[in-house]
């Protein structure tokens, strides 16, 4: 029955809300703020130990790691790629810290689509100018695409997905209803605690709509008892809280109420 509702009812409000966040929309955005130049720079260290030319990454690298080992790690990094050319290759993650009187820090992260699997190749950098070094190399593979693993969908999704998503509905949903009864009532009480009381929910779950990770934290407050957001290639997370107040208005509401012609 918890099932059908969610097919029949709320899953439509849901999707509502989603159209708004297109996830093409969100990834055009964010490649149109990634620098070319950091792009550029990043990728060419990036292909380089795609084409296997060990010898010019590891003399990119910081001083010091220029040893067997860092030799033994970027073979392995670079046997990670399958051979021949990829399909496409598009830039999936960027982060910039900049500090004063002190190189910039880039992360940049490529992905790059091979017939039978992807690849996510990631380049830490220091950078001094148009001049970099290399801090740390990344290789990832993946059985898909970000882009696709970051899309909503119900396919093959378990009961614990379906109790996270009734719950991001029905929760805000049971909040404002007790919010509006409680504004329209006459009680014998001040009304603002209950109003501040009712809109909060009370510990949190959190839960990675891709992976099926989840995090549960007893001790935790939240806005209205949902919180739901996304970005360019990341999954949709979820995050939903007990509407602890609500619930309890609901039950008392009848005692709290003032009689007949007593003005709340």
């Amino acid at each position: 029955m918890f099932l059908l509702f969610l097919r029949a009812c709320a899953l439509p409000a849901l999707f509502c809300m989603l159209a708004g966040c297109q996830q093409s929309d969100l990834i055009k955005d964010f490649e149109q703020k990634v620098p070319l130049q950091d792009q550029q720079l990043a990728r060419h260290y990036s292909d380089l130990l795609r084409e296997k030319q060990l010898d010019y990454v590891r003399m990119a690298t910081e001083p010091g790691n220029n040893g067997d080992q860092i030799r033994q790690a970027l073979s392995t990094l670079s046997a990670a790629f399958p051979a021949g050319e990829p399909r496409s290759v598009k830039v999936v993650g960027y982060q910039r810290i900049e500090q004063r009187d002190a190189p910039q820090l880039l992360s940049v992260s490529f992905e790059y689509a091979y017939p039978e699997k992807w690849i996510v190749s990631t380049i830490v950098l220091r950078k001094y100018g148009t001049d970099a070094t290399i801090m740390g190399l990344s290789v990832a593979p993946q059985t898909a695409s970000l882009e696709q693993q970051a899309t909503f969908t119900l396919r093959g999704k378990s009961l614990l997905h379906y109790v996270v998503l009734g719950a991001a509905i029905l929760s805000p949903l049971l909040i404002l209803s007790a919010l509006v009864l409680c504004l329209r009532s006459k009680l014998t009480v001040r009304k603002w605690p209950w109003l501040l009381f009712i809109s909060i929910g009370f510990g949190q779950l959190s839960l990675n709509w891709a992976t099926g990770q989840y995090l549960f934290l007893p001790i935790a407050i939240q806005l209205f008892g949902v919180a739901a957001g996304t970005s360019a290639y990341q999954p949709w997370t979820f995050t939903v809280s007990l509407p602890l107040g609500a619930i309890v208005f609901l039950l008392v509401r009848q005692k709290l109420a003032a009689p007949a012609g007593l003005m709340a």
